[in-house]
């Protein structure tokens, strides 16, 4: 038993030491192969090509190696009167190579087919990430202070982060409808300088779905491509933190001392739907089947993230000498990616 386990394996071992040299030599055979078409081609012997070559294609050439090969074949069916055939071979060839541009030494036939076909990108899909800096605009100031004598502002905490997907249709060479879902993190900061030595402020972060949709066109170009974007965004709140902190800037007065809470969870004292206008430009690079991008975009936002009935809430108002304030956000986004496009042949 023993010894019929041991050949059994000897014979495995052999089988797949022997697989590259089988390879090799199939290579070999497929580019001798090709040869031969060629040379057959040449001497105006064309019936036989498309049954000598049709093997390889499937496996056995390099990618140049099947390029050259589909081309024979569609040539011996142009030159042999089989247009259904040619026809047929091409579909096909445009489907592996959606992005050929015709050569200058491409035959005159070949390329009378080729450009009878249109190819072109009928959609994108697309990964992206990057960063964004975002504030706050106030609408309306609440507080149990008197607002005359405070100073308020508002400032970029540090660039937070976004992961996105993207959805793209080509709606003709130039346009574009961009469906996208991303996750966003957004932080702001506030403060308030209460008569002259009450100082509060307030750091504030969001974690977002969004939902932009948008168009965009496309300059003129090869291999880099200016774009415009204009859109508009839907976003959901999933969560909202702050930070609190009030502190007596004057250290001789009995109220000296500073008061301070982190993470406080603020989800339920903010509307969960933000939309927000979309503007942006970006460049895209051109590489196979698809474009590296860069990204550039403002959201302009066009709701009050406040709920009201929120807004004097003991655990805030007393401690921290503040009421939320109506509010908007604005952010800029900056990304990079990647977008892998599919492609679709028609007879023109």
């Amino acid at each position: 038993m023993k010894t019929i386990f041991t050949q059994v394996r000897i014979v495995v071992l052999l089988i797949f030491l022997q697989y590259p040299f089988v390879q090799v030599l199939s290579q070999n055979n497929c580019g001798d192969a090709l040869e031969r078409a060629e040379t057959l081609f040449d001497q105006g012997v064309i019936e036989e090509i498309p049954a000598l070559l049709q093997g390889c294609i499937r496996d056995g050439f390099s990618r140049e190696e099947k390029i050259r090969a589909q081309k024979l074949i569609i040539l011996s069916y142009l030159f042999d009167n089989r247009m259904y055939d040619a026809e047929s071979k091409m579909e096909s060839f445009l489907r592996t190579n959606p992005e050929y541009q015709l050569e200058p030494d491409d035959p005159s036939e070949f390329a009378s087919l080729f450009s009878s076909y249109r190819t072109f990108p009928f959609l994108s899909l697309g990964l992206y990430t990057g960063g964004n800096l975002s504030s706050a605009t106030m609408l309306e100031q609440f507080g149990p202070y008197n607002p005359g004598v405070n100073e308020v502002s508002y400032s970029i905490t540090h660039p937070e982060y976004q992961i996105g997907i993207s959805f793209n249709i080509f709606l003709s060479n130039s346009f574009e409808l961009n469906l996208e879902t991303v996750y966003t993190k957004t932080s702001f900061s506030y403060r308030n300088l209460q008569y002259g030595f009450i100082e509060t402020s307030r750091k504030e972060s969001h974690n977002r779905l969004d939902f932009p949709v948008s168009f965009t066109y496309d300059f003129p170009g090869e291999k880099l491509k200016p774009y415009l974007r204009l859109g508009a965004s839907y976003g959901l709140i999933l969560n909202a933190y702050g930070d609190y902190k009030r502190n007596n800037i004057n250290s001789s007065d009995d109220m000296a001392g500073t008061v301070e809470s982190l993470g406080i969870d603020i989800s339920d004292r903010r509307n969960p739907d933000v939309i927000a206008a979309m503007v942006g430009t970006g460049l895209k690079y051109k590489i196979p089947r698809g474009h590296l991008f860069l990204d550039l975009r403002y959201h302009y936002g066009l709701t009050e993230l406040v709920k009201p009935e929120t807004r004097w809430d003991p655990e805030i108002v007393f401690p921290f000498y503040q009421a939320d304030e109506d509010f908007q956000i604005d952010y800029l986004t900056f990304s990079f990616g990647f977008r892998y496009s599919f492609f679709k042949s028609k007879k023109l």
